[in-house]
């Protein structure tokens, strides 16, 4: 199957896409991550990275949960998008990160 392919050639570390459909920001994470996850985890010693729609930190800690790392995208550029021209940028930003790294921190520690 697919994901025997993916991993049998994989190197690094595992990105697994958490939901289907289009990137960005969304409410909720997939309701069922976590026994994905683990199923993947039985075919691979290799990390595993999780993004796709994360996009706020009770999200970000959710998926850290079962991940080994989380990837946040479209949060980011969002703020981008939106202070981009702004002074307050670089600051908006870090707090989004920087909230977004505690959340996984709390999991992680």
């Amino acid at each position: 199957d697919r994901m025997e392919f993916i991993v049998k050639r994989g190197g690094g570390f595992i990105y697994y896409v958490s939901r289907e459909g289009v990137t960005g920001m969304q409410k909720q994470i997939a309701a069922n991550l976590a026994q994905q996850v683990a199923k993947l985890r039985a075919h691979t010693k290799l990390p595993i990275a999780v993004g796709f729609g994360v996009s706020n930190p009770e999200q970000a800690k959710l998926v850290a949960q079962n991940a080994d790392a989380v990837v946040v995208g479209s949060a980011v550029v969002n703020q981008i998008a939106k202070h981009g021209r702004s002074r307050n940028l670089l600051k908006r930003a870090s707090v989004l990160v920087n909230a977004l790294a505690e959340a996984v921190k709390s999991v992680k520690a």
